[in-house]
């Protein structure tokens, strides 16, 4: 055998007695979690993480959940240490269940970052926890009154043994980042600890805080009513989808609104075309063949309250449009319509102030829908624009929507909230 021979049997030997090892040491560890009669399921549904909406849950359209651990602490307390893969998050996930689904609560130690994707307020830190501690939550009220004395204490002894900590209450879960999975002799009394905690928080008198058990399905952080629907090809004859080409599918189908603001529906679109294209052999001799391209359109509308007349607000890139009084906007923004009039009634000085404040991506009205030309399929880019569409259409004249048929505004101007701190 020649020597590239005996390196190829080498490095395939190599190779299997890795892969010979990592099975083993799989197995033995999958042994010893069921020796502590606790439960190992490789494959996990998504089920397995549905009820959880905060992040490193909640957020975005991919969501995996991986290898799963799943047991009782000697107190009785059920527990769940999941891999879990997210858009902008890779990881394990500790958790054990409290006795009431209570509001989010982030509490972390040292340094940590925050999750991506958190939107709360930054709260004092209890005396009891010292200026080292960092504090989330979307009521002050609420948060000192969650961290009482007992559970400060609790979290000072996990501290101790684990810094670092990044802990959040979602739902009825305690749920701790990175949790010592590796080894079940340091899991199991780090277990112990997250349950003594979850023991302070369910002493606490918190049921007037006590939130309503959300309905079965996907949800997304800070919206609750958005709806998961996955696919539905019905909607390419019903949306400004495009029509030429074949193969058409749909992925991510979301559709919802927030609070008060338009219903909307959001998806992916991908179709193919074939074309015939002319080419030299290596004989140089003339052939075709069919090629076929992949395409994606990304597909973001909000009903309107009423059929509204054509008007289309861009960048100054799509056209001049139509002229307005400030040279800034017009600058920034193109604006095109059949009635101008109705323009120059629905872009008013404010609405202009508004626009340039909030840049929205190009967004047309066409008869009771108003659809952006985001580029992006994101949850990001839907609860911006539903935000920011909520506010346009807040801003459009009374008289306006009377000339529209309707006797009052649909969407009456609501005050700002204030700026959350958000997670990188």
């Amino acid at each position: 055998m020649s020597q590239t021979g005996w390196i190829v049997v080498v490095v395939v030997a190599v190779a299997v007695a890795i892969g010979v090892a990592l099975i083993v040491r799989r197995d033995r560890y999958i042994r010893s979690l069921r020796e502590r009669g606790w439960i190992f399921n490789g494959s996990p549904t998504f089920e397995t993480v549905a009820r959880l909406s905060n992040p490193p849950f909640g957020v975005g359209f991919r969501r995996d959940p991986d290898d799963q651990i799943t047991g009782r602490t000697s107190s009785g307390r059920a527990f769940q240490v999941i891999e879990y893969t997210a858009e902008n998050w890779s990881g394990w996930v500790g958790m054990v269940t409290l006795s009431r689904r209570l509001p989010e609560l982030w509490i972390m130690g040292g340094q940590t970052r925050p999750r991506y994707g958190v939107a709360a307020t930054r709260m004092p830190s209890p005396p009891q926890l010292g200026d080292a501690w960092q504090i989330g939550a979307l009521d002050p009220a609420y948060a000192a009154e969650a961290l009482s004395s007992q559970v400060c204490g609790q979290l000072a002894a996990m501290a101790a043994s684990q810094p670092g900590l990044n802990i959040s209450i979602d739902g009825d879960q305690l749920v701790v980042l990175d949790p010592p999975r590796k080894d079940p002799d340091l899991l199991a009394p780090w277990l112990e600890q997250l349950a003594s905690l979850a023991e302070a928080i369910d002493a606490t008198p918190l049921d007037h805080w006590i939130q309503p058990e959300p309905p079965p399905r996907l949800t997304f952080y800070h919206h609750p009513d958005w709806h998961w629907i996955g696919e539905d090809d019905s909607l390419l004859h019903t949306t400004p989808a495009t029509r030429s080409g074949h193969g058409h599918t749909t992925s991510n189908v979301i559709r919802g609104r927030d609070g008060d603001g338009p219903p909307f529906v959001a998806f992916t679109h991908e179709w193919k075309t074939t074309r015939t294209e002319t080419y030299t052999d290596s004989e140089g001799r003339s052939q075709t063949r069919t090629v076929t391209d992949h395409h994606t359109e990304h597909i973001l509308g909000f009903q309107l309250p009423t059929r509204m007349p054509p008007l289309k607000v861009g960048r100054r890139g799509i056209g001049r449009g139509i002229s307005f009084e400030s040279g800034a906007f017009n600058e920034q923004f193109a604006v095109h319509a059949q009635d101008t009039k109705y323009a120059y009634d629905v872009i008013h000085p404010r609405q202009m102030e508004y626009l340039m404040a909030n840049p929205p991506a190009t967004f047309e009205f066409v008869d009771g829908w108003a659809w952006f030309e985001t580029g992006v399929h994101s949850q990001d880019v839907i609860g911006h624009s539903s935000q920011f569409l909520r506010g346009f259409l807040a801003r459009v004249p009374r008289f306006v929507w009377r000339n529209l048929g309707l006797e009052e505004s649909p969407y009456p101007p609501i005050e700002p909230a204030p700026t959350p701190v958000r997670g990188a």
